[in-house]
């Protein structure tokens, strides 16, 4: 029995520092490979963490290139980032080389200078193997805030004589001109090079062409719209117009206001009581709200500019105008719908009043902010000698900051002009102002519009 006892004694002496040793043998690996770089955030800049880097391998062993596609913020700082780096493989070591030669390795704390391209060294865990990885972080040049104008035609017309409302059909550009006795339709492929002009079918020769409306949604067929004494007009090119006469009935069409909510909307007015009603087109009919408009409605000299709200709900601004008593309005209407309770009308100017009147402005919603051009106040003053903007949808309204938004290199103060984003452009066209009737041709673009958020 004793010798049994030490002859298991001696087995499990002899097999247990082997076993103690499997345990503790690390596997040692050729790989050299970076799956993810990322850098730790900085307070002031939280999303520089965020940014997305492309580790590119050329199928190469021992070359790499790691880099961003979208440019980090304009003015990012990245002269003291801490980069985090995960690997195929854990190696035996990580060394930055920097653009002056010098070398450290990286132990996950280091601040590195990637203003210029750094090169990583990666040398796998069992030594055999070594792998370079060029960094290249790269940074908005451009500030994103800033505005590019430039002037595309400086008069489409050979005299300042004629109202104008400039429009984008089709990918097409339009200026209809009107001298109180014809109306002409000029037309351009580029804003740049216009033709002599074409007299356009059927539109009456007092057409008041600043009224005409021109709908350009993906969602929509594409067309143009006029009103004037009970008959719409439309048309799809600008020369050729069809005519629908409702001027006997119960809601006779007087102004072709907006497109709004995949829908156009023609202002009515009651043939009994002259109460005022929206319109919306529903196929080839005419369909009217029963409900009647405000009494302070525009009817004349507004601007109205429509967008998805950040709720995603169809908004609609209609800023000042003359109502049907020629009376001058400093009204900001705001129109909203949703499923749940329809339309839903606000005056944002009884909160929050801004401006004695805005007669002849022009707006347009574009990136995330407002922009209105030009206008007058009741006294025929310039509400202001820059474009102004709305960061809250149309519910406050500031001067553009000039440093930004050079527009007045290339606009002179003005009422009338009419404003459209066409291609991720702002274009304005025509107006005028106490001494000069304009058509020429402006093009401005913000520098990060194309940039993804």
């Amino acid at each position: 029995m004793k010798r049994t006892f030490l002859y298991i004694l001696c087995i499990i002496l002899t097999f247990c520092p082997s076993c103690n040793k499997q345990k503790n043998t690390v596997t040692l690996s050729s790989e050299t490979e970076i799956t993810r770089f990322y850098f730790a955030a900085l307070d002031s800049f939280p999303s520089l963490a965020k940014t997305t880097f492309t580790i590119s391998n050329y199928g190469a062993k021992d070359t790499g290139l790691i880099t961003n596609a979208d440019s980090i913020t304009y003015k990012t700082p990245i002269t003291r980032l801490t980069p985090r780096l995960l690997f195929k493989a854990t190696p035996s070591s990580t060394t930055v080389i920097l653009s002056d030669s010098t070398s450290r390795d990286l132990t996950g704390k280091d601040t590195i200078d990637f203003s210029k391209p750094v090169l990583l060294r990666i040398i796998s865990s069992d030594l055999s193997a070594t792998k370079y990885y060029r960094v290249v972080v790269n940074v908005h040049q451009v500030d994103p805030d800033l505005f590019n104008w430039q002037r595309l035609n400086a008069a489409v017309l050979a005299d300042g004589s004629a109202a104008t409302k400039g429009v984008v059909l089709n990918d097409r550009f339009l200026l209809f001109a009107n001298d109180g006795f014809s109306t002409t339709v000029f037309q351009s492929a580029d804003g740049k090079t216009w033709d002599n002009g074409t007299t356009p079918s059927t539109l009456p020769a007092s057409c008041r062409v600043r009224e005409i409306l021109a709908v350009n949604e993906a969602t929509a067929k594409q067309a143009l719209y006029y009103c004037q004494d009970g008959i719409v007009y439309t048309s799809s090119d600008g020369v050729s117009w069809e005519t629908q006469d409702l001027s006997a009935d119960t809601y006779v069409p007087r102004i072709a206001m907006m497109y709004y909510n995949d829908t156009v909307w023609l202002v009515s007015e009651h043939n009994a009581n002259h109460t005022f009603h929206l319109s919306a087109k529903d196929g080839d009919t005419w369909r009217a709200n029963v409900t009647p408009l405000p009494d302070n409605w525009p009817l004349a000299d507004f601007t109205v500019t429509t967008f998805l709200s950040s709720s995603w709900r169809p908004r609609a601004v209609i800023i000042g105008g003359y109502d049907i008593q020629g009376n001058p309005l400093h009204s900001l209407w705001n129109i909203e719908y949703s499923a749940a309770t329809g339309y839903r009308f606000a005056n944002f100017a009884i909160e929050h009043p801004q401006f004695s009147a805005v007669l002849g402005a022009s707006a347009v919603s574009y990136g995330k902010r407002l922009y209105m051009f030009g206008g007058t106040d009741i006294d025929a003053r310039y509400i202001s000698n820059t474009a102004m903007y709305s960061e809250d949808e149309g519910l406050n309204w500031l001067p553009i900051d000039t440093v930004h938004n050079r527009l007045m290199d290339v606009y002179s103060p003005r009422t009338q002009t009419s404003a459209f984003v066409h291609d991720n452009c702002i274009y304005l066209m025509g107006g005028q102002s106490r001494t000069q009737i304009y058509s020429d041709v402006l093009r401005g673009k913000l520098t990060s519009i194309d940039w993804e958020d």
